[in-house]
């Protein structure tokens, strides 16, 4: 028991015994960044958090604290080490789980992790026109090219966003897609997040495991590898199941279904950074100009076209942009080209980039 006191209040006499001392302090600290921009400038910063006895503070330049009684929430810390497991919240960007170590015989407050917070993806979508009579012009080719003078990473930009998250270093390589080795009819329309195909036939697949899917005139090219034929002669009508789920919509009339293959070519490279589901930009230290495969022969390969192509009324599109800070997006057909310097508006979900050639 403590040293007893007396404290005189109002004419009497109080006697007070102090029997334990806690105290209320940060047990961890940390600062986040923004990935693309550096300093992180985020209304709405905040940690999220299922200890019920620790409290949290966050600013929106991205610094924060854990914060509670140390002696309560880590009792054994004289010999035992503890983990804290929370995540980084702001509009406008991806949750950023996070784990800090608290290890035995620990100086209060210990050092969240590094923490860069990921910014959403947006899109950038337009028109490409004749600068001479500003009619539309089909099938012009929408990439992403170098800037002057050549960066070390390049940014190539997809069609079709990822449907499997990549670590970094793992391999990219441009493939040569094969003739169709057989070629079906849709039998029901595809939903944008469908995994399953309804085909008039099969026939083709067991040699050629990769669907290839193409509507709106090429605007839209898509490539899914099959995880399992359904039930049914394989010259019959019936499902196919996907190993990725598919991005976008495509109706049965207009819709051309080939079962290809891919084959290496060229060098194997690496990816600069890791990618996340849905990214349209890929980070490499090559820039690509043809159809790529990533993490080839193993259970997470996927296949995509670079760059975009304008529709018959000449709308291109890019999902998943994320990443960069700005893009040299070159539009082209034939002789024609026009490159714009387009810094991307993260606070905007849609940038329109237009194009007259």
């Amino acid at each position: 028991m403590g040293t007893s006191y007396q404290v005189n209040a109002n004419g009497n006499v109080f006697t007070g015994i102090d029997d334990c001392t806690t105290v209320y302090s940060a047990v961890v600290t940390g600062g986040a960044t923004d990935e693309i921009f550096g300093t992180l400038a985020a209304p709405g910063f905040a940690i999220e958090l299922t200890r019920t006895d620790l409290g949290t503070k966050a600013l929106d330049n991205g610094l924060y604290a854990l914060t509670g009684y140390p002696g309560n929430s880590f009792p054994h810390l004289n010999t035992t080490s503890y983990t804290v497991d929370y995540v980084l919240t702001a509009p406008g960007f991806r949750d950023l789980p996070l784990t800090a170590n608290v290890p035995a015989n620990a100086v209060f407050p210990v050092p969240g992790p590094a923490a860069a917070m990921r910014r959403l993806p947006v899109r950038i979508q337009g028109r490409v026109v004749s600068s001479a009579t500003r009619l539309p012009i089909a099938g012009a080719l929408v990439a992403s090219i170098d800037p002057s003078p050549t960066p070390t990473v390049h940014a190539n930009v997809l069609r079709s966003p990822l449907y499997f998250a990549h670590a970094k270093a793992l391999n990219v390589q441009t493939v040569s897609i094969g003739l169709p080795g057989g070629s079906a009819v849709l039998q029901q329309a595809v939903v944008g997040g469908d995994k399953v195909l309804n085909l008039s036939t099969r026939t083709g697949l067991a040699a050629n495991p990769i669907v290839r899917l193409t509507g709106n005139a090429g605007a839209q090219i898509e490539y899914a590898t099959v995880a399992q034929v359904g039930p049914g002669a394989a010259n019959s009508p019936g499902q196919v199941f996907l190993k990725n789920a598919l991005n976008q919509s495509y109706p049965v009339a207009g819709t051309a279904v080939d079962f290809v293959t891919a084959t290496p070519t060229g060098v194997l490279d690496d990816l600069s950074a890791d990618a996340d589901v849905g990214d349209g930009v890929l980070l490499a230290s090559v820039l690509f100009a043809q159809t790529l495969g990533v993490e080839m022969g193993t259970p997470l390969e996927e296949f995509h076209e670079v760059g975009a192509l304008s529709d018959s009324n000449g709308y291109y599109g890019f999902d998943g942009i994320a990443r960069v800070q700005e893009l040299f997006l070159r539009a082209s057909q034939g002789a024609s080209k026009l490159t714009v310097d387009w810094f991307v508006e993260y606070d905007q979900p849609l940038n329109l980039v237009d194009f007259r050639l």
